[in-house]
């Protein structure tokens, strides 16, 4: 197994994101029909793992621009094995700059002296109701938060469709601050992940009829 060191110029935040992400229809309306779909299980990762103080990531990294240059790194673990219906980054590391736009999915990370996350949603990545943007929370290490969302949809990006609802959650733990990683060459050894202990929840889900 071969693998890199790389050294950062400055320290790099890194954050683990467990996300959920279901789409269903009438079918599935009663939450008993999909309850167990939606649970959270442990997760067979391949995004990166943080063991013994030192980050280890997948040689994909590399083809994130400006990779070495991140202010902010994200490793994404998912809780559901089928492609979604809904609009998703489907990587599975991102790199983000400080003073960059910084947006993914429904969301926006901005970096100042503290990590803040933003609500953007849009029809395609949740659906309707609508709603505004605005500031959802500040990341603190170590301080699991988890937000969630739910929508219904009447158009795909390709024209009218069935109506289709979609629920999902994001759990966002910031881990500390890092210089070094090591980059190791695909196949990334599988690691399991269980989901952390939430210190907030921020529920934005609304009755949808």
């Amino acid at each position: 197994m071969k693998t890199q060191s790389i050294t950062f110029k400055n320290p790099f935040k890194l954050i683990q994101l467990f996300r959920n992400i279901n789409t269903y229809g009438k079918e599935e309306k009663s939450f008993e029909d999909r309850k167990d779909k939606i649970a959270w299980k442990p997760i067979q990762s391949a995004s990166g793992v943080v063991k013994n103080d030192v980050v280890s990531l997948p040689q994909s990294i590399l083809q994130q621009p400006n990779f070495e240059h991140s202010d902010l790194l994200i490793m994404i673990d998912d809780n559901f094995q089928q492609s979604q219906n809904v609009v998703y980054t489907e990587e599975k590391n991102l790199c983000f700059r400080r003073n960059s736009l910084n947006k993914f999915d429904f969301l926006q990370l901005k970096l100042e002296e503290k990590i803040e996350l933003y609500l953007k949603p849009g029809y395609f990545e949740v659906g309707d109701p609508p709603r505004s943007e605005f500031k959802l929370c500040e990341l603190e290490k170590d301080k699991p938060i988890s937000i969630k969302i739910n929508g219904k949809r009447d158009f795909s990006l390709t024209g009218r469709r069935a109506r289709t609802f979609v629920e999902q959650e994001y759990i966002f733990h910031y881990l500390g601050d890092f210089k070094e990683c090591v980059v190791i060459n695909d196949p990334f050894p599988i690691h399991v992940k269980t989901i952390p202990s939430l210190v907030k929840t921020i529920d934005l889900t609304k009755t949808l009829y």
